[in-house]
């Protein structure tokens, strides 16, 4: 009996030590993300890449302050958050739910974004000439909002079949998903692990190529290390959280709270880490003495592809000369 109280103690002390951990986290990374939506937005000029970034960087602040919001109300009141397993905390959890939308809204919007980077990225690096020609030139602007639009039905969705109190109720009582939520569970794990993922994953493994060959000549272009490194962290970092969530959608099984919090701290390292990536690779190579944060930020963004376009324009004709 004694052990037992031990161990639950030893629980809840490592719980408690990790909340404040992960909003320390958060709050660093809603400085780093704000100051990346401010730089982008008012100091650097804007090319196919920083459109990208940019709304990258309002998704994931966007998940941050209302994660953080969620941490505080957490430690505010005492209670776990979500509580969908006690039905006496039901209508408290109902008021929340916009809240969690909204978090569900940013980390969806992140998964979109960096497929939509990384596939154009290698598109870049896969066919230069044939992609700097045929490119539209507000390209980006428009597959950002295809992605918001997308991701905000895909969220309704999400939220509407798997976070009513109607179908918590149910949960509860049966320990399973009911029809609607089985069918949304389909379409995510349709749209995330056979659309998204894989294309997120394939176009950073070319990056990644992209990057080896070019160290052993020359440094590798900054933005598609950024690109390579941001990707692993998310698939490190984002995917436990998406992949608890359609554990939760489909069995309606709930992890302990120690687990819970570990996810929680993954998530916000997720959304937190990419202003930190941007600053340690700008920084990287010649001249990286005193920088400021425009000069560095400037150095990641700057579009290297067609510097790649260009190299390669001026090759072809030789090698056809020589033939």
């Amino acid at each position: 009996m004694v052990l037992g109280n031990q161990t639950s103690l030893n629980v809840a002390d490592i719980s408690n030590f990790i909340l404040p951990i992960t909003m320390t986290v958060s709050a660093l990374g809603i400085i780093g993300n704000g100051l990346v939506i401010w730089f982008l937005s008012f100091k650097i000029r804007r090319n196919s890449s920083t459109v990208y970034i940019l709304n990258l960087a309002v998704a994931d602040l966007c998940f941050l302050l209302v994660f953080t919001t969620l941490n505080i109300i957490s430690l505010a009141l005492k209670v776990e958050i979500p509580l969908v397993d006690k039905l006496e905390y039901l209508d408290f959890i109902s008021t929340l739910y916009p809240l969690i939308l909204t978090c569900l809204f940013g980390y969806n919007t992140s998964l979109c974004l960096l497929t939509a980077i990384s596939v154009e990225r290698s598109l870049s690096v896969l066919f230069p000439i044939w992609y700097h020609c045929n490119r539209p030139r507000h390209l980006s602007s428009v597959v950002c909002i295809s992605i918001w639009t997308m991701s905000c039905l895909l969220t309704i969705l999400e939220f509407c079949y798997c976070y009513k109190p109607e179908y918590i109720s149910i949960y509860t009582k049966l320990n399973t998903a009911v029809k609607e939520c089985n069918i949304v569970f389909t379409i995510i794990c349709c749209i995330s692990y056979i659309a998204f993922i894989p294309l997120m994953t394939i176009s950073s493994f070319v990056l990644l190529i992209k990057v080896c060959a070019s160290s052993q000549q020359k440094q590798p272009p900054k933005l598609y290390i950024v690109i390579t490194v941001t990707v692993i962290f998310f698939l490190v970092f984002g995917m436990p959280m998406r992949i608890f969530l359609l554990v939760w959608y489909k069995q309606h099984i709930f992890p302990p709270l120690i687990i819970l919090n570990i996810l929680s701290l993954f998530s916000s390292m997720n959304c937190s880490i990419n202003p930190f990536v941007y600053f340690l690779v700008g920084r990287q190579g010649r001249s990286s003495g005193r920088l400021n944060l425009v000069i560095i930020l400037q150095r990641v963004f700057r579009d290297d592809g067609i510097q790649l376009w260009r190299q390669q324009k001026k090759e072809t004709p030789k090698s056809e000369t020589m033939i």
